[in-house]
């Protein structure tokens, strides 16, 4: 696997991470047994695609920005779409996140 692809790899495996964690909302605690079903599929789906990922990405590098990229996509639409808090602090937060796997990313390139 060449290294373009194992990044189009943890792509998808990003996106499947976010599908499930969306189910897993809107499974309301297990007590929608479909959404909690779709939740663990897209979840294994996810943690499929990552470790195929590591093939042709450094680990320190492909899970930074794995959790920082799904971490930073769900905090803004709890924010933007679910109704949760803004705030200054959170918002410098997730961009001091996503300038660090920057970085992180650049060190590994650079």
């Amino acid at each position: 696997m060449s290294v373009a692809e194992g990044w189009g790899v943890l792509f998808a495996a990003t996106l499947f991470e976010l599908v499930s964690t969306y189910f897993m909302h809107a499974a309301q605690g297990f007590s929608r047994p479909l959404q909690a079903a779709l939740a663990c599929v897209f979840y294994a789906a996810s943690f499929l695609g990552f470790n195929f990922s590591l093939r042709a990405l450094e680990i320190s590098i492909a899970y930074a920005v794995w959790s920082a990229a799904v971490m930073a996509v769900l905090s803004f639409v709890g924010m933007a779409f679910l109704g949760e808090s803004v705030s200054s602090l959170k918002v410098t937060g997730i961009a001091l996140i996503v300038v660090g796997t920057t970085f992180l990313n650049l060190a590994t390139t650079g």
